[in-house]
This record gives C-alpha cells, structure tokens and sequence, in this order.
C-alpha cells in the first residue's frame, strides 16, 4: 500500500512538474490563436463597410487627433488603471466592433501580428497591444507620433518579448480600417529609466511634419526598471514582406526562443526525474525480493 502512495505521489509531483514547464508554451499559443480570432473578426467587421462609412470614420479618427497638439504620457503606461474609456470620446473612435479593437500591428521579421486596443489597462497589456491614450492615434499623417505599448518576457504570452531583435531599416506595420501603414524603424532607445519622464517625454513627443510610431515596453525581462522603445518612421507602402527561412534557420529561431527552452527544460527535468525514481526504487525491491 505505501509503494502503491508512494508511487501515485510521483505521479502527480511529475505531472504538476511538466505541466508548469510547459505552460508558457501552451499559453502562448493560446493568447496567438486568440489574437487571430480578434484580428479576424476585426477585417470581417471592416470589410462590409461602405465607403462613406470609411470617410466617416477616417474623418472622425483625423478630427479627434486634431485636438491634440502635444503627446501626454500621463505617468508611467504600465501602472495606468482601467479607468472608464467606454465614456470617453476616445473610445468611440476607430472602434468598428465596439470590443476596443482599433486595429492590428505586425511585424514580419519577429512574426508578430497582434490587436491595438483602446488605453494600456493591464488586462490588456496581459494579452495584445495598447494604443497609449494621449498620444496620437495610430493613423498615420503629419506632425502625428502614435505610442503602442506591450509587455515582454510575460511566461503566458511573447507579445512585444522579440522586438529587441528589431534592427534600423526593418518595417513595422499598421493595419487600420482599410489601410495599412508601413514604418521603417529608423530610431532604438535600449534603456531609458521608467521615472526619467522628461527623458520618456521628449523621446515620444510629436515633431514638426514628422510621421512616427514607438513600441513602447519594458526591459529588463523580470526586473522592468527601464523602457525599450523602438520608432519607425512612415515609409510608402509597398506591401508586406514574407520572411523565407531556411530548415536549420528555423530550427535555431526555436531554440532562440524562450518558450522552447522552457519545453526542452521540462522534458529534461522529467526524464532525469524518471532515471531517480528508478534508481531509488530499484535496491529496495531488491531487498524486500531477497528478503522473502
């Protein structure tokens, strides 16, 4: 009976063991399966739209910027509350669906496709993309500089966890109503302090006839003391490239990424847990054998 207990207690110890190494792996293929679901119902929504519905919209989005003359941050974007946007004229643009969808981001050479939401509460912030209320909307223009902020290093989703990988010249893309706005990023700021506001400020801040946008995250992974922040600057839409990658460039893109190493650890773990459980066990069914 005590092997029996015994042996069940493994069991489960093994089984809690691989199933918190391997959940970053399986939450983050969760949050990108519902990232495309949202992304999908977006240009579904989008795409019965009648062509005065676009100049409504458009005009609207341009009007609510108009008012804007200088980009707020209003403190630091990660410790901004829920707040109440559904009251707020802010929500009421670009919000097609009415779930706070204004659009989605991607980048080809990361392979990353996310939706912008309204504001960067934190229920956001855990699973896409958020437009930084009081800055410019993400629509592109001039004299306009829009701020999307994402967490990364997150164990339940990648979201903005590669954009270090980001280098000047590669393109950044905006997919709003019936565009898409393309953005070479031309500016990397590594490690700027969360409490420098005035350092924060001027790095966001709108530039005469200038068209940017910033991604706006916090680094280092655990530590969140500084904040990455990578620009672009609008460039004419060319359509969007497609990465071709090599069997072993793959390959190594997978081990590269955390998520893997957190599923190699796990099976690791787990099969030297196996090894010791056989190694202990085995001298005592020896004994008890011998005993008889």
């Amino acid at each position: 009976m005590k092997r029996k207990l015994s042996g069940l207690f493994f069991g489960l110890l093994f089984l809690t063991g691989l199933g918190i190494l391997c959940y970053p792996t399986l939450s983050d293929q969760w949050n990108t399966y519902r990232q495309n679901q949202l992304i999908t119902t977006y240009e579904e929504a989008v795409s019965v739209l009648e062509p005065e519905d676009y100049s409504r919209e458009w005009e609207a989005a341009r009007a609510f910027d108009a008012q804007l003359t200088r980009n707020n941050l209003y403190g630091d974007v990660f410790g901004e509350g829920e707040g109440d946007l559904e009251e707020t004229e802010y929500w009421k643009v670009l919000n097609i669906s009415g779930d706070g969808v204004m659009g989605y981001l991607s980048i080809p050479k990361i392979n990353l496709k996310l939706s912008i939401y309204h504001g960067t509460g934190e229920a956001i912030l855990q699973t896409g993309v958020g437009h930084l209320n009081g800055t410019k909307l993400p629509i592109g223009g001039e004299s306009t500089h829009s701020v999307l902020a994402a967490h990364r290093g997150l164990p339940s989703a990648r979201l903005f966890t590669d954009i270090d990988q980001l280098y000047k010249g590669d393109r950044i893309y905006i997919h709003i109503l019936d565009e898409t706005l393309a953005y070479e990023v031309d500016q990397i700021l590594p490690m700027i302090d969360k409490d420098d506001m005035a350092a924060l400020e001027e790095a966001l801040q709108i530039e005469e006839g200038k068209d940017y946008i910033t991604l706006f995250t916090c680094t280092p992974y655990g530590v969140n003391s500084h904040r990455l922040l990578v620009r672009g600057s609008r460039v004419a839409y060319e359509g969007e490239e497609e990465i071709i990658s090599t069997p072993v460039e793959t390959m190594l893109e997978a081990v590269q990424n955390y998520y893997m190493i957190y599923l190699i650890l796990g099976l690791t773990v787990t099969i030297l847990m196996i090894l010791i459980m056989k190694f202990l066990f085995r001298p005592r069914r020896r004994k008890e054998k011998g005993g008889e």
